[in-house]
């Protein structure tokens, strides 16, 4: 799917805390993306199974949206501003 359909069919099935979208790069990394309906937010995160941890943080619908647009090609800790880790 293009950055622009997952923008328009899939954000909106995020309804409960159970759901989640993950997205992958042609390295079959990932950036999952889990609602916080009660709250407005998602959040995002890059895990990375070899340290046992991730790099996320908190985001509204607006700025999901524009960081999927512009998500880079290859995904890792540093392709979304903000992230901090978290130990698992």
């Amino acid at each position: 799917m293009s950055p622009k359909q997952i923008c328009e069919q899939m954000i909106a099935r995020l309804n409960s805390p159970d759901d989640y979208l993950g997205i992958l790069d042609d390295e079959d990394r990932v950036v999952q993306i889990l609602p916080e309906p009660e709250q407005s937010r998602y959040y995002i995160e890059v895990p990375l199974e070899a340290a046992k941890a991730s790099y996320g943080r908190y985001v509204d619908r607006e700025e999901l949206l524009e960081l999927i647009l512009h998500l880079p090609g290859q995904l890792d800790e540093r392709s979304i501003p903000g992230l901090t880790y978290k130990p698992w």
